[in-house]
């Protein structure tokens, strides 16, 4: 049964790009709940991209490039607050709550407003809160869903591509001097506090390139440049920098990919969704890979990491010369 009937709903989710890939499960069941309603989504711009090709909202308000540390931006508060007022919603679900959102969503719209937490957010601010930092929540997509009277229906993270997609990066390879077969090496790493070191990745990609004759590709998240700007003068001159790319065009990067190096979990489960070998090197302890079978944890040395993805590009070449 459903517990808030609405016919105008603002879900906002001020998560970084690899954190709020969840909301793509999430939103699905909200869409299916609630056919008929008018549903903007406030997130991060490849978030935004990825919901509105899939056809789950009736409109986006981009919050931009969303880091996974660092303070609130006044300004994208604001630019909410602005994309926000001229609406009257009957319901805000706010995934992952900051005092700014809750003002924003309790004063400013006057809105009935479903959060994970159990209590006001001006308490979790004052006393730290469950997560450990002042004014900020991890995500809760599934408590939410279930305050909602909905059901999470396993959370797979699926992500469709069209043809046009998939063509785009075949072309961008065949620009960089890509031959047919050559193993392609995704790297991408969400950056923040749990992030695997930069040399690391660099590391891994020379002994790839060296000893399979691999193709690197280093992938930014959507409208973000950090990633490779810290990798630039550390990786194989054959490599292939995906940097500030749209989400989809990632997406195709990483299921074009003989094997995707990462430290998001999120990302890696969208890769197995798409059948691309994944190797998680954050760390095993990370909330998200709690009750998460499947991807290969190589562990945090870059031997583990390199050992790991070896025997994925053996394996992946053996079945190649046998289906010859």
């Amino acid at each position: 049964m459903m517990l808030h009937p609405a016919r105008s709903i603002l879900i906002i989710d001020v998560s970084p790009f690899g954190r709020s890939i969840a909301l793509l499960p999430a939103m699905r069941v909200l869409r299916e709940a609630y056919p008929n309603a008018f549903i903007a989504v406030a997130a991060s711009t490849g978030i935004c991209e990825l919901l509105f090709a899939a056809g789950l909202v009736s409109e986006t308000i981009d919050l931009g490039v969303i880091k996974p540390v660092g303070r609130s931006s006044l300004k994208r508060i604001v630019g909410l607050l602005r994309n926000t007022r001229h609406f009257n919603f009957d319901l805000v679900i706010d995934f992952a709550p900051r005092p700014e959102t809750q003002f924003l969503s309790r004063f400013m719209l006057r809105a009935r407003t479903i959060t994970p937490s159990r209590l006001p957010l001006v308490v979790e601010f004052l006393t730290g809160g469950a997560s450990g930092r002042r004014g900020e929540q991890p995500a809760g997509y599934e408590s939410v869903l279930r305050k909602l009277g909905l059901e999470a229906g396993g959370g797979r993270i699926a992500v469709t591509l069209t043809p046009e997609e998939n063509a785009r990066f075949e072309e961008l390879l065949s620009r960089n001097g890509f031959r047919g077969g050559e193993p392609i090496v995704v790297l991408y790493s969400a950056g923040g506090m749990d992030a695997w070191p930069v040399a690391s990745f660099a590391d891994v990609a020379h002994r790839l390139t060296n000893n399979f004759n691999a193709r690197v590709v280093s992938a930014d998240g959507p409208s973000d440049g950090s990633f490779n700007e810290a990798l630039d003068a550390l990786l194989p001159k054959t490599a292939i920098q995906l940097a500030e790319p749209r989400a989809l065009e990632l997406m195709a990067a990483i299921a074009r990919a003989s094997v995707l190096i990462t430290d998001e979990p999120n990302l890696g489960a969208v890769a197995m969704g798409m059948g691309t070998p994944v190797i998680d090197v954050a760390e095993p302890s990370h909330p998200a890979h709690q009750g998460r079978p499947g991807s290969k944890l190589a562990g945090l040395t870059t031997e583990e990491v390199y050992e790991e993805a070896a025997e994925i590009l053996q394996e992946s070449r053996s079945d190649s010369l046998f289906r010859q």
